[in-house]
């Protein structure tokens, strides 16, 4: 182990391959060589001359999503312990060759958009509590949570999110044109309009409202949905404004946010909490628990509490 000064650069040079190599582990850019350019590599470069530790913030964690088709409960599952596990040992790796050390931050952004995606805010806090126990059942020491409750101690979930809002967020009609004149934007409003609507459409069987109305519904909760993940955004640059950060959503190599996939899938991009994991072949994968079903994958528990699929 060591610490980096200014006149070591072939360790410097070393140390920041490294980071590289395990954060590409968890994103699907691979074979790239000139990885200095990309803006999170700038930042961990110069942040790594200076011997500061490596804070990476990475909003996630938010909820099981309520669609009975996607999940099996509103408890985190097999699938949340995997992939606390993977940014645990990222950071783990990193910390064996960099003395200062790296941890990631889990920015859980549930309670932001709670109302929008029609969680509760018991069930926002109770899938919380159980991603802070997993922290230290499986000590993976290299991690953190932090979520608005700890900013305003003594206000309700409603509260919090009208305090984000006032103080943080953009006007609807900013967003819109975000979302108009921006690819990053556009291209995260299709993907998030998509698991939304997936859900709406499960939880609005029985409303009566046609596909269209749902549709038309739906976006205007995207629309909302992003309003408020972008205040959440400005509120952890303001409290963490030297952090790295990660992302759920895929991203290109020329953003400052790097997109990281925390569990191995079938499909290109998909979160525990959408999911249910399946194992197979002695792998484990993410799928809706439909799915899982269909290919007749039998429920079983690992530690007697966090549930998998057999196939």
């Amino acid at each position: 182990m060591f610490r980096l000064s200014n006149e070591n650069l072939e360790e410097l040079n070393f140390a920041v391959s490294t980071v590289f190599a395990e954060l590409s582990k968890l994103s699907n850019h691979e074979g790239i060589d000139d990885y200095y350019q990309i803006p999170i590599m700038k930042k961990i470069q110069a942040q790594m001359l200076q011997g500061k530790t490596l804070q990476f913030l990475l909003p996630a964690f938010p909820a099981k999503s309520p669609c009975p088709k996607k999940t099996s409960g509103i408890h985190p599952d097999l699938g949340e312990v995997i992939a606390l596990c993977n940014l645990n040992e990222m950071c783990k790796k990193i910390s064996s060759l960099y003395a200062p050390s790296a941890q990631v931050i889990i920015c859980s952004d549930g309670r932001i958009f709670s109302d929008v995606v029609k969680v509760s805010d018991e069930d926002i806090t109770t899938y919380l509590d159980s991603i802070k126990n997993i922290i230290i059942e499986f000590d993976l020491k290299y991690l953190s949570t932090f979520a608005m409750d700890d900013l305003y101690t003594d206000m309700t979930g409603t509260q919090l999110r009208e305090q984000l809002v006032w103080q943080y967020a953009k006007s609807l009609e900013e967003v819109r044109s975000l979302v108009i004149n921006d690819d990053n934007f556009q291209n995260l409003f299709n993907g998030v309009h998509r698991f939304l609507l997936e859900d709406q459409m499960s939880l609005e069987e029985n409303s009566g409202l046609s596909k269209n109305q749902i549709n038309k519904k739906t976006k205007e909760l995207t629309y909302e949905l992003l309003r408020r993940s972008d205040a959440w955004s400005t509120l952890l640059l303001e409290h963490f404004d030297d952090a790295l950060r990660l992302s759920i959503h895929s991203y290109p190599l020329t953003h400052e946010k790097f997109g990281v996939k925390l569990v191995h899938s079938s499909k290109k991009w998909a979160t525990p909490w959408h999911n249910v994991t399946v194992k197979k072949n002695d792998s484990f994968e993410l799928m809706h628990l439909s799915e899982a079903q269909k290919v007749g994958a039998k429920q079983e528990l690992f530690r007697g509490k966090y549930v998998y699929f057999q196939v």
